[in-house]
């Protein structure tokens, strides 16, 4: 009963955060629904991986996967920001499911890599970050080394908030921002495609819950063979 109240609770918590930011986001008349969006479908998928429980079987794995997609839902049908067109709508769910289950596979094998010990969440969050920024920190140096068109593609195709963009058809390297402070948006670049890019996701998420699966497996085998 303490457990399914305390699904209860950070469930209400990650509506109320997702409530309370699309209420900044009708705020803001400056920026286009698919940039706002873009910016609601990863806080939503950050503060899912902050807020609910660690994920330590496949049937918690799918719940905490589908939190943010529930929450994006929900929320879009508010009009708080505006109506969000079905098909992006759609797309942005997709980005949100793949990158939680990216996310939250990484942590449940690091977890076990560790035995438990490690408290992979805060570190993994923090390199998600770090890696969604990327387009940011990285300006200078492709500046000064002026990589090739297929360099420029890999760079952007490794971030997060370029898989939200492309999922809500949004060019987002040549808005006014990144333009004037990134030199992204004056290279030639192509951006992946959505098809690719769950595909990416997914072929990742199959890579961790393999190796995942094996080693506890050989953790199994481990035990079996010293009980005898």
């Amino acid at each position: 009963m303490r457990g399914r109240a305390d699904w209860l609770i950070r469930w209400f918590s990650l509506l109320l955060a997702g409530l309370l930011f699309s209420l900044t986001l009708s705020t803001d008349a400056l920026a286009p629904m698919p940039y706002l969006i873009i910016n609601q479908g990863l806080f939503l998928t950050v503060v899912a991986f902050l807020l609910l429980p660690a994920a330590d079987s496949i049937s918690h794995l799918l719940v905490n996967t589908s939190a943010a997609v529930t929450a994006q839902i929900i929320l879009s049908q508010l009009s708080i920001a505006g109506a969000v067109p079905l098909t992006l709508l759609f797309q942005i769910c997709v980005i949100i499911l793949c990158l939680s289950l990216f996310l939250w596979s990484l942590t449940q094998l690091l977890t076990t890599v560790s035995n438990g010990k490690l408290q992979a969440r805060k570190p993994i969050l923090i390199s998600a970050v770090f890696i969604t920024s990327a387009p940011c920190w990285l300006g200078p140096l492709v500046d000064i080394y002026q990589p090739g068109v297929t360099a420029t593609n890999a760079i952007i195709s490794i971030t997060p908030l370029t898989h939200f963009s492309v999922a809500a058809s949004y060019d987002y390297l040549r808005t006014e921002w990144f333009y004037q402070n990134t030199p992204f948006g004056s290279l030639p670049f192509v951006y992946p495609d959505l098809v690719s890019t769950t595909a990416a996701y997914l072929l990742l998420v199959l890579v961790l819950q393999t190796l995942r699966w094996q080693l506890i497996r050989q953790n199994k085998f481990t035990r079996l063979n010293l009980n005898f």
